[in-house]
């Protein structure tokens, strides 16, 4: 195997493939990304942690067809230190990998490429043109709250359905959830919700972060695909139930506080300076006034009063501010609205000029 690339362009493919290849396997080979050249000028790029699978099809100038496989990382930290705009590779004996630039020339140990798994194909499924802004806002919307409790294994991705005209996404952790709903017209069309792994929903918006324009998606079970440009990931779906999301969502919270977005978050970030993760953060609520307060035995304590539409009986509660100012730093409104039932009960929060998306936070004992 030998071939010729502009430098550029292979770390296009290497970037998420160093990502994705796993340097704490038992498997050494799941740390290496496979290089393939085959057929006039094609070089795949792959990386795969058995659960999350990357490969890229770069135009190369390929003098001799083969593969081998090299770590990852390494590879990715060569080549984005060469010299000059093309790199050339060439598979040595026992696999070694010959990489120059310039005047520069690097040998990296390698292994055949035959000992790497197969990665799913994306040729096999039949992919939906979504916008890629709508895919990434909605992931922006959810990944914060998914939970990081690995023994809780049905909350760690997020929840998908589509029905091939409209697409939802929710992630929670048990303290707190996230929903949006978007019109995904085109999109895939589901039978049944899927959950898509933490790590991967990671590497799709990765991906994602690099494509103006459209992407491609499709479900077929036990993975989901995403094509953004040369690049495709398979990510292994979560074999789990996702609870049922709708029965934690309030229906009936009569306790409407409308206030400025960016007001509120600025009063959080003071009231945090002075809270701690068993103490949190008090609201009170009156008459087109919201009172933010906490205190902290160790340190002291602050009190903040902040314009806002409030009519409803005065109610106080307990919010843990980072959960507050996550969901926060999702919302595009201007204003957001905060909606209550009694102290204890679920609150809901939404964008004042995005109904389709929602956050619920459950209060904390004051």
């Amino acid at each position: 195997m030998e071939f010729r690339i502009h430098k550029a362009e292979f770390l296009k493919g290497l970037r998420l493939a160093q990502n994705i290849a796993d340097r704490k396997s038992t498997m050494p080979m799941l740390a290496n990304v496979l290089l393939r050249v085959s057929g006039k000028g094609q070089l795949l790029v792959a990386a795969t942690d058995l659960n999350v699978s990357v490969s890229a099809e770069l135009t190369c100038q390929g003098h001799k067809e083969g593969g081998l496989t090299v770590g990852a990382k390494a590879l990715f930290d060569i080549a984005a230190n060469l010299p000059g705009d093309e790199i050339s590779i060439k598979r040595a004996d026992n696999h070694w990998a010959e990489i120059s630039a310039g005047k520069v020339d690097y040998r990296l140990v390698g292994m055949p490429d035959r000992d790497f798994p197969k990665i799913p194909d994306h040729r096999e499924v039949q992919l939906a043109s979504i916008p890629a802004e709508t895919l990434r806002d909605m992931i922006d919307k959810t990944l914060f709250s998914v939970s990081s409790d690995e023994t809780r294994f049905h909350l760690n991705g997020v929840f998908f359905e589509s029905d091939g005209k409209k697409a939802r996404m929710v992630s929670t952790d048990g303290h707190r959830l996230s929903r949006v709903d978007r019109p995904l017209p085109g999109g895939p069309s589901l039978t049944a919700g899927v959950i898509l792994p933490k790590k991967g929903v990671v590497e799709i918006k990765r991906a994602l972060d690099a494509v103006d324009g459209n992407c491609e998606v499709a479900v077929k079970t036990p993975y989901f695909f995403l094509r953004a440009g040369e690049v495709t990931l398979a990510v292994k779906l979560i074999d789990a139930q996702f609870p049922p999301y709708e029965a934690v969502i309030p229906k009936s919270n009569d306790k409407v506080l409308e206030v400025g977005r960016s007001l509120l978050q600025d009063a959080l970030k003071r009231a945090q300076l002075m809270s701690s993760e068993t103490r949190g953060v008090r609201f009170s609520l009156g008459e087109d006034v919201l009172k933010v307060a906490s205190d902290n035995p160790d340190l002291g304590e602050v009190k903040e009063e902040l314009e806002a539409k409030y009519d409803g009986a005065p109610i106080t509660i307990g919010v843990n501010p980072k959960y507050m100012l996550e969901l926060l730093g999702q919302v595009q409104s201007d204003t957001v609205r905060i909606e209550l039932a009694a102290e204890l009960d679920p609150v809901l929060v939404r964008p004042s000029s995005d109904p389709e998306h929602i956050g619920v936070i459950m209060p904390m004992r004051i």
